[in-house]
């Protein structure tokens, strides 16, 4: 029994290849699941001889999950398929994009010898100041999230790549982000029936056979958060719900579990809750340390080893559906991003022209425009390509000949020489990164102050779109559902006449904007 301990632990290695402490622990624990992020990828022959070795290490080999929704969330960067975020999917108004975002997705990750993908994201997003959701789910209608995460999952299923739904039993009701602080959210039995779990209902429905817990509490559900809580996961998770696959937590690393659950409560809870994999994604040292506590703990008969074989059972089962991709050095590099024209068919269906009260798009090509990047957030897909250019500014560059662009400075404050800019050029955009749906005091004094000098701008709202509700005096409104390359460009095409705007929008916006708006 202590010998299969590892399998229930998903761990994080530190770079680009194996050191060997990590190969001599993965083999002497047996691990079972490996996660990779960012800090793992260099090229895409470098992580196939990586995702090789890994395969290779054990007679019960690893499974290798990544981060790969689509969208803000890639860990492949603008090298991989990033596709559109999921709300942008659901924009389209077509459920086919969902299923063909998840192909491509998975065929990528099947070539680079990768199992699985923390992915369809099943959280319906009914709180528009979620600061970690927002546009990585479809939309705030359970219903559209049910649809389209199946047809994501079906994409992916297709191509033989494991998918798992997050995060139940759902994160889209919150004002914090689990990986800063444990968020509550005050729903009752009720609304998580009705709202929170039908997604995750069709998605057990349609044969997913694995999901992650959310480091939330709901209050009026369960004392415990929802990762420790065998109410959420037990009652309602196995039994009322009858999901009989593998169970992750999500990471254990993070500051929602960090900084209020030592090792010991780590192991008691995700015990107590039936969850089968423990994910620790970054630390060697606790991941030592739990898989030490766990061992101990059977061994003094505190965890029963009927628990334990119950979690076996599952990741077996799981395991079954997994092909060992040992596809050693390719004669040929492996050329990624092969659908591309694909990828940008589908951000140019997703752009949303939710106003254009002054007629202004699409735009005379010989004007001159001023781009204002208010907020270049976090979430934000990386805004400089490999020369260092601004994005924005090279991709506006193909389409338009006269552009400038420039971020406001500290407090958003705007100097003499800005202020004769923003008279004297004929268009100017406010593009706004904001992730949760308000705009901040800071934001606020600088759009009075625009709109002071100007009333005729033209926003953009590059990740949520809820934020357009601080805008709405604004008589041109335009939204992205994110900021990869593609939608960039999508967004320019529809600037410039080579688009029409297509994408509808995928939730309400107070009372202003209800779903299915759109020009």
């Amino acid at each position: 029994m202590k010998d299969r301990v590892g399998q229930l632990f998903m761990i994080g290695i530190k770079g680009e290849s194996l050191s060997t402490e990590e190969k001599e622990f993965i083999c002497s624990n047996n691990i079972g699941f490996i996660i990779l992020f960012s800090r793992n990828f260099r090229s895409s022959d470098q992580l196939i001889i990586l995702t090789s070795e890994i395969h290779d290490l054990c007679d019960t080999p690893p499974a290798i999950f990544i981060d790969q929704e689509g969208g803000p969330i890639v860990r492949l960067g603008e090298d991989g398929s990033t596709m559109i975020s999921h709300m942008g999917l659901a924009a389209t108004g077509k459920k086919r994009n969902a299923r063909r975002s998840g192909s491509i997705i998975g065929k990528e990750m099947r070539a680079l010898g990768i199992d699985g993908v923390f992915a369809p994201v099943l959280d319906v997003n009914s709180h528009k100041e979620n600061p970690v959701i927002g546009i990585r789910s479809f939309s705030d209608d359970p219903d559209v999230v049910a649809e389209y995460g199946s047809e994501f999952f079906q994409g992916l299923k297709k191509e033989k790549i494991l998918g798992c739904g997050k995060h139940f039993p759902g994160h889209g009701h919150t004002v914090k982000d689990s990986h800063l602080e444990i968020p509550e959210s005050v729903i009752d039995k009720r609304f998580l029936s009705e709202i929170n779990l039908p997604p995750f209902q069709k998605l057990i429905n349609k044969g997913i056979n694995s999901l992650m817990t959310a480091h939330v509490h709901f209050p009026l559900i369960s004392n415990n958060i929802a990762t420790f809580s065998p109410v959420i996961t037990g009652d309602i998770l196995r039994n009322k719900l009858e999901f009989n696959g593998v169970l992750f937590s999500d990471c254990l690393e993070m500051d929602a579990i960090k900084n209020n659950f030592g090792s010991q409560d780590i192991i008691d809870g995700i015990i107590q809750s039936v969850v089968d994999v423990a994910i620790v994604s970054h630390s060697l040292t606790l991941q030592k340390e739990l898989i030490g506590l766990m061992r101990s703990n059977i061994d003094t008969g505190e965890i029963p080893e009927g628990r334990i074989e119950d979690s076996l059972r599952r990741i077996r089962e799981l395991k079954k559906n997994m092909k060992r991709r040992s596809i050693g050095r390719q004669k040929k590099s492996l050329r990624l991003r092969k659908k591309i024209r694909v990828e940008r068919k589908i951000a140019g269906e997703s752009i949303t022209l939710l106003k254009n009260d002054h007629g202004l798009i699409p735009l005379n090509k010989s004007r001159s425009i001023l781009m204002i990047d208010l907020k270049q957030s976090i979430h934000s897909a990386n805004l400089h390509n490999r020369k260092g250019l601004n994005i924005l500014e090279s991709i506006a560059g193909h389409f338009f000949p006269f552009v400038e662009y420039f971020i406001p400075e500290q407090e958003f404050g705007i100097t003499e020489d800005e202020k004769k800019k923003i008279i004297n050029t004929d268009h100017i955009m406010i593009f706004d990164y904001s992730w949760s749906g308000v705009l901040n005091k800071a934001q606020k004094s600088f759009m009075e102050n625009i709109f002071n000098l100007r009333k005729d701008m033209i926003i953009i709202c590059a990740n949520s779109p809820y934020v357009a509700d601080d805008y709405d005096s604004a008589g041109t409104i335009i939204l992205t559902y994110g900021s990869r390359n593609v939608q960039i460009e999508a967004l320019f095409s529809i600037l410039s006449g080579g688009l029409k705007p297509k994408g509808k929008l995928p939730v309400k916006i107070s009372g202003k904007f209800p779903s299915g708006s759109g020009v």
